[in-house]
């Protein structure tokens, strides 16, 4: 298993060439994890119990089961889209997905935070609120918010305060656990550990190989290409927190998985060398549209080079749950607790271009 360094703003100015020399040496070996057992197809495999029509052109990045059984749909950016709503709510038991809005009712000027509300990502806390990073219009400064799940009302407001932003940022993934929210900044290529409370942050990663795609993205078996008719790649986009906040996953759509515990990023005391030692390659990966973690700590990635959604437990085990030529359209899927027949594992959410899968676990 290899070990990556991280850089944080702690890091001496004399250790700084040292610690990139160290990661751009291993960069091969990042960009694809030796003696990995490949994915298998479990015996017993996922299924599709329920599929939902979602509203308008759009398509929708990401699914996001909360505690009171309801799902959040967040859209995708997209151009000409005026009319469809940046969130959906499907209530629990519910087929008919609904606009959900911030109730940003008995706070100064609330007519202009609802016109600028433009949220990129969102995850949910053990507490069950829904947390959104809301990036506002051209030139705001992006907020988090906690909204009550049930009726949109704004519980808190937090503004990112300067050191959590560069001038390229552009947040595409959220985990929040504590007093502490953790955000996958794909466009500053970095990993932002903010802490609310004390609203301070810091950038760690920050254009550095654990941070960035190395392999071109492959979508249904093909190369995707980007404006310069180059192989495409993408930097970090994707987290997933453990349920209590000890063990952080971050990657870019390619990967590899790389996981880290996050005391690293939230401990004032860690060293440079403690950095160094505490970020490990966990797992090779296809292109995927996302991914998601259930309360056991296995990991649930909607695999868009092949249509598959795959897993990745504890044990180091590689399943292949479901194979279907729709996945290669999958985004972020999310995971939910079930207590029905025949899904002793759960229930995965995902979003598949204008529709929603609800799929049972084996």
């Amino acid at each position: 298993m290899l070990n990556f360094c991280v850089l944080s703003r702690k890091a001496s100015p004399r250790l700084i060439p040292f610690l990139a020399t160290l990661v751009a040496s291993s960069l091969p070996l990042a960009a694809r994890a030796a003696h990995e057992r490949p994915y298998v197809a479990d015996t017993a495999q996922a299924r599709v119990i329920q599929t939902i029509d979602l509203p308008g052109q759009a398509t929708w990045k990401q699914a996001l089961p909360v505690r009171d059984g309801s799902v959040f749909l967040l859209r995708n950016e997209g151009r000409g889209e005026t009319t469809t709503p940046y969130l959906l709510r499907l209530p629990a038991g519910s087929a008919i997905p609904g606009p959900f809005q911030p109730d940003w009712s008995g706070r100064p000027d609330a007519a202009q935070h609802a016109a600028r509300f433009h949220p990129v990502a969102m995850a949910t806390n053990s507490d069950g609120s829904l947390w959104l990073v809301d990036q506002g219009a051209s030139g705001d400064t992006p907020h988090l918010l906690r909204l009550d799940a049930a009726t949109g009302a704004v519980i808190a407001s937090h503004e990112l305060p300067p050191e959590a932003l560069s001038a390229q940022s552009r947040f595409a993934s959220l985990a929040v656990h504590g007093e502490t929210a953790y955000l996958a900044d794909e466009g500053g290529i970095a990993l932002v550990a903010f802490d609310w409370h004390r609203h301070a942050a810091t950038r760690f990663f920050a254009g550095y190989p654990t941070s960035r795609g190395h392999v071109p993205l492959t979508i249904d078996h093909k190369v995707v290409q980007a404006a310069d008719n180059r192989p495409l790649t993408r930097d970090i986009a994707y987290l997933a927190l453990e349920t209590d906040g000890a063990w952080l996953y971050e990657m870019a759509p390619t990967g590899p998985i790389y996981r880290l515990s996050s005391a690293l990023l939230t401990d004032t005391t860690v060293t440079p060398a403690e950095l160094m030692e505490g970020v490990t390659q966990w797992r090779g990966i296809p292109t995927i549209g996302g991914i998601t973690i259930d309360n056991r700590a296995t990991l649930y990635m909607t695999d868009i080079s092949e249509g598959r959604l795959l897993s990745f437990d504890t044990g180091r085990h590689p399943h292949i749950l479901l194979s279907m030529p729709a996945l290669v359209q999958a985004a972020m899927p999310g995971w939910k607790a079930s207590t029905a027949p025949g899904s002793a594992s759960g229930e995965i959410y995902i979003p598949v271009s204008h529709q929603l899968l609800r799929i049972a676990l084996p």
